[in-house]
């Protein structure tokens, strides 16, 4: 548990910094090193489960959707990017598939296109959508980091309340969340939601009151929890505990990003049809 705490207070202070030097360029470089490593972790557990996917290929894609999502073209440029990477990939592997006389690379290396940096690069279309309405970069990165925050406080919520008053399984994927934490993790997103847009506040964009902060991290928070547990089966799959061992307490990258797969363009769409 001290590993976790403070390989996760690290990891906010490096985003702290690199956003305070760089600026949005910093959020892009690291949402799309997150999102490498994700997806290069998921290709690995896919390997593990007797599946070829054709990791070179897969991972060259993931960097141009989610780096071309913020220096190429406008809001919708990642969207773009994936079906062009999409039409490429699916020739490209079924040609190579069928020289081979199998088709064994097809679904799991566009599952692993789709599942991490095309979901993942929601983060990215969030800091543009801001722009897009007239805010600031700032204001757009100030959005993306909230999502992030209250999806990790979600899993850290429900760990704490979970180890206290946990009793009900939520879930046989992962026998060790219960009701009680997940009920827990969704009231700390709440308050964390509300506290970040108070001290925030000049980020904030104007209609981000604290009454709608609470209501959108109610399903963030649950989606981050639904998140969690798709990983989990991917782990489960695989037969192993974690997806790496590159950050202490916590795993792999996999381990630490999972939760804020499915919550990246749940908060893109919540801030798109109520702030702008």
């Amino acid at each position: 548990m001290q590993q976790r705490i403070f390989s996760f207070a690290l990891l906010w202070s490096i985003l702290a910094v690199s956003l305070w030097l760089f600026g949005v360029h910093a959020g892009v470089f690291l949402i799309a090193l997150l999102a490498f490593f994700t997806q290069l972790e998921l290709y690995q557990l896919f390997e593990k489960m007797g599946l070829t996917p054709m990791k070179g290929i897969g991972l060259t894609a993931g960097l141009v959707i989610t780096v071309g999502a913020y220096y190429l073209g406008g809001v919708d440029s990642g969207n773009d990017l994936f079906v062009l990477c999409f039409l490429f990939l699916t020739l490209t592997i079924i040609r190579l598939d069928l020289q081979a006389g199998r088709l064994r690379s097809f679904v799991p290396t566009l599952f692993g296109l789709l599942y991490v940096p095309y979901l993942l690069h929601f983060l990215i279309k969030t800091v543009k959508l801001a722009e897009f309405q007239g805010e600031s970069a700032a204001t757009g990165m100030f959005l993306a980091v909230w999502v992030v925050a209250v999806a990790k406080c979600a899993d850290v919520g429900g760990l704490l309340v979970g180890m206290q008053v946990g009793k009900t399984p939520l879930s046989v994927i992962s026998p060790k969340k219960t009701y009680e934490g997940a009920a827990g993790g969704v009231v700390f997103s709440m308050l964390i939601g509300i506290i970040l847009a108070g001290v925030f506040h000049e980020l904030a964009p104007a209609g981000m009151s604290w009454w709608l902060c609470a209501l959108i991290a109610i399903p963030i928070a649950i989606a981050s929890i639904a998140s969690d547990l798709v990983e989990s089966a991917f782990k489960r799959q695989a037969d192993v505990k974690d997806s790496g061992k590159f950050i202490p307490g916590i795993g792999g990258i996999f381990d630490l990003t999972d939760s804020l797969i499915l919550t990246a363009p749940l908060g893109y769409l919540l801030f798109k049809y109520t702030l702008f």
